[in-house]
């Protein structure tokens, strides 16, 4: 009966939004559309209108600087709505002609020269990444998160801001302290992120890392000992003081350049799920314990076992009970989505290639 309620309420709530949203003005603009904001209206309500995610908000928040505080905005204010198209790749490039054949040669005495080798082909350019691949690596690393080791931890911690703001948004001037030997480098790109709980293998109970989410990025502009000047970026999430800088996340160095099979016999296990979940199904998200280094890429599927059981004192084979699917792979974890459900999946469940 909670459960109804809470569907109900969200039902209410996403009615009250539609009908608002549909009823604003909306005109042209060079950037993209322009939304009049009218009473009631929140950027969270915006996004989920325009980009079908209310978790993108803060990109139409980077892409109206005027808006100092994103909580206030206010009734007959323009609201620039960024284009969100993926990028069309270029055509494929033609063919050459193949050479003309060489003229006899002469019948001659002496030896024939021996034909020269020909060159080897060039390797195939990988094909463009589309912005919407991009987008929904960026959107499973900072509304579901990804797993961070401890190597990765340490680089630095926002410490600060030039204009003593709560919350920072793009464009902000903010000061890192960095617990390295080595300051920042200047002109380099950082990602930043917000760790949370620990995180342990569900069957051999060793320490994996962290839970962490990528709120955004900065750049470097000014280094020197253990303190540096970074300028925001692009921001996903509220970013805040406290929060961490490693390495830049380059989500499209995960994506594949070509087509190459899975490991055979490749086994590994659901780690664990963002949400606090124990029984999973299908569209929930999980983390494995596998990644780039096992040879997995983004759109990899595995099977989900269920375990054995015994009958008549003989133990049954494991059966497939399920499929996930890779979103974002790691050096050592993946970020991944269960496309198929048999039975209910728990942390800890086997993950396999070459069942079939």
């Amino acid at each position: 009966m909670k459960r109804t309620g809470y569907v109900l309420a969200a039902a209410v709530a996403a009615l009250v939004v539609v009908t608002l949203l549909t009823t604003a003005p909306c005109i042209s603009h060079a950037s993209g559309k322009v939304h009049i904001v009218v009473k009631g209206d929140t950027l969270w309500d915006i996004s989920s209108f325009y980009i079908y995610d209310p978790f993108l908000w803060p990109q139409i928040w980077s892409a109206n600087r005027g808006i100092e505080n994103p909580h206030l905005i206010y009734p007959g204010q323009e609201i620039v709505i960024p284009e969100m198209a993926a990028r069309v790749p270029p055509p494929p490039a033609e063919a050459r002609p193949p050479l003309p054949a060489p003229p006899p040669e002469p019948e001659i005495a002496e030896p024939a020269e021996p034909e020269p080798e020909p060159e080897p082909e060039p390797e195939p350019e990988p094909a463009p990444v589309t912005e919407e691949a991009k987008q929904e690596m960026i959107l499973a690393m900072s509304t579901y998160g990804f797993i961070i080791e401890d190597r990765e931890i340490g680089i630095g911690t926002i410490t600060s801001t030039e204009e003593k703001r709560l919350l920072i948004s793009p464009g902000m001037k903010v000061y890192v302290e960095t617990d390295k030997k080595d300051p920042l480098l200047t002109d380099h790109r950082y990602s930043i992120v917000r760790i949370f709980d620990e995180v342990s293998h569900p069957v051999t109970r060793k320490k994996v890392g962290y839970l962490a989410r990528v709120l955004g990025d900065m750049t470097v502009v000014h280094s020197k000992g253990k303190l540096s000047t970074a300028i925001v970026g692009e921001v996903y999430r509220d970013v805040q003081i406290g929060d961490h800088v490693i390495e830049h996340l380059d989500y499209l160095t995960w994506l594949p350049k070509e087509e190459s099979e899975l490991p055979a016999d490749l086994t590994g296990y659901v780690l664990i799920n963002p949400e606090g979940k124990s029984l999973l199904g299908k569209e929930d998200v999980v983390f494995l314990d596998m990644g780039i280094e096992d040879g997995l890429k983004t759109g990899d599927r595995f099977d989900l076992l269920g375990p054995s059981k015994e009958v008549g004192g003989v133990m049954t084979p494991p059966e497939i009970i399920g499929e996930v699917q890779v979103i974002v792979p790691r050096p050592n974890s993946s970020v991944a989505r269960i496309t198929k459900s048999l039975r209910d999946i728990s942390i800890g469940t086997e993950v396999v290639t070459g069942v079939r």
